[in-house]
């Protein structure tokens, strides 16, 4: 399988991406730019059951399997942000999930955001072992053009 490496800039480097479904692979290449892809900046704070800080990671790694999956959940998205730039508008989405961890041992290495049914992103990032009564919190910011 092909693997399409996409880098971002919105007057910095954000991330880069990965188009890993082998259904989107099939037919022409992708364009090497989308500027349909979102901006996206997530941070994962892993604090124990004292609420000390244990991890803190900002993955820059994102694997997309449907773009368009992807815009759709950004679509029905409520915190939204109009940003003016150059020009141009932006909004900037940003919302926050917490996970309760039950059991102790558990090695995360990676986390999907679910819309649907389907994975609409995922990251990778250095993993750690969570022990029970830890609470991760995964803060996303994305931004996308306004069409």
């Amino acid at each position: 399988m092909k693997i399409l490496i996409i880098f971002l800039i919105f007057g910095f480097s954000l991330g880069t991406f990965f188009i890993a479904d082998s259904a989107a692979l099939i037919g022409p290449a992708a364009p090497q730019e989308d500027p349909s892809l979102p901006l996206i900046s997530v941070q994962l704070v892993l604090r124990n059951s004292d609420g000390m800080l244990v991890e803190y990671r900002e993955p820059t790694i994102f694997y997309l399997r449907n773009v368009n999956m992807i815009h759709g959940f950004l679509d029905v998205q409520e915190n939204k942000t109009i940003i003016e730039k150059d020009g141009k508008s932006y909004e900037q989405i940003e919302f926050e999930f917490q996970h309760y961890e039950s059991t102790s041992g558990k090695q995360r290495a990676s986390y999907s955001l679910w819309w649907e049914d389907f994975a609409v992103l995922n990251i990778k990032f250095d993993g750690y072992i969570s022990e029970a009564g830890d609470i991760l919190t995964v803060s996303w910011k994305i931004i996308r053009t306004i069409q």
